[in-house]
């Protein structure tokens, strides 16, 4: 398994902060006065219906928007102060869009994932190549490791920008739909993934769209709502009929699944009279 060794912060250890965040994107807010704080050892889940902004939040985390209100801060420095390379040495980002024009190898793309930790113009060594290899088989796309990634599926690229991110060894793991493309095998084994990785220190923040992955897999949610955060918290005080009421406009019961012992939510109806309607 890759990334850094296991850490033991205490509970209030927040590598990544984002204080009262607000974006305006063709003179409409996106974001508004959004605060999240991103803890040591947890998987937190970013969920909302579309047009929440939870892209948007994400790429602002990720130091890769400059939001027009609030900061960021990584160990308490503004990452708008952070040189890119610096950055990454700490950060990784997976999008969703992984389409890739030039043609390598699935691992000539994971081994860019090292760059941030190499001296200026030094090639890669054995023990980048060995944690690329890593990287490959924790993300479970070491069968096309010689593969060019312009032949493989969407759902295969995914798993090899996964990979490249966790070569990069970061403390905080940023992810955007990063099951959206999968088959429910290959959802399964990230998703657990994830919860390894925060087992070990890893910061993860992934953006979902599955309620119930995000009970089931992820220690906090915050929801998303009309570009402000809804709620925040332990996925049994944030998934609530009432919030997915108010975020999504739908109607649903929430049950204590005793197979995964974490909440259920089974969708009723929809409510006309609530939800995102932008």
């Amino acid at each position: 398994m890759t990334g850094p060794p296991p850490r033991h912060g205490a509970p209030d250890d927040l590598p990544l902060v984002a204080e009262e965040v607000s974006v305006v994107i063709d003179g409409r807010p996106v974001l508004v006065d959004v605060t999240v704080r991103v803890r040591t050892g947890e998987v937190m889940a970013l969920v909302g219906p579309n047009g929440a902004g939870k892209s948007t939040l994400l790429s602002v985390l990720a130091g890769l928007r400059r939001p027009e209100g609030g900061d960021v801060r990584l160990d308490g420095t503004p990452t708008r102060s952070l040189r890119p390379r610096v950055l990454a040495r700490s950060l990784a980002h997976v999008p969703q869009d992984t389409a890739l024009d030039f043609e390598f190898t699935s691992r000539q793309v994971v081994l860019l994932g090292r760059h941030p930790h190499l001296r200026r113009f030094a090639p890669v060594g054995p023990e980048d190549e060995r944690i690329a290899d890593q990287a490959l088989r924790d993300a479970g796309a070491d069968r096309w490791s010689d593969q060019e990634v312009t032949t493989l599926s969407g759902g295969e690229r995914q798993l090899v920008h996964i990979a490249k991110a966790l070569a990069q060894e970061p403390r905080v793991l940023l992810l955007d739909e990063p099951v959206a493309a999968l088959d429910l095998r290959h959802q399964l084994h990230v998703l657990r993934l994830l919860r390894e990785l925060a087992r070990r220190g890893t910061a993860v923040v992934a953006v979902l769209h599955d309620l119930n992955q995000a009970a089931r897999f992820c220690d906090r949610v915050a929801l998303l709502h009309q570009g402000g955060l809804l709620a925040d918290g332990p996925p049994e005080l944030t998934l609530t009929r009432e919030n997915i009421a108010v975020a999504y406009g739908v109607r649903v019961v929430v049950r204590h699944d005793p197979d995964t012992r974490s909440p259920r939510v089974v969708p009723l109806d929809i409510d006309e009279g609530s939800g995102d309607t932008r």
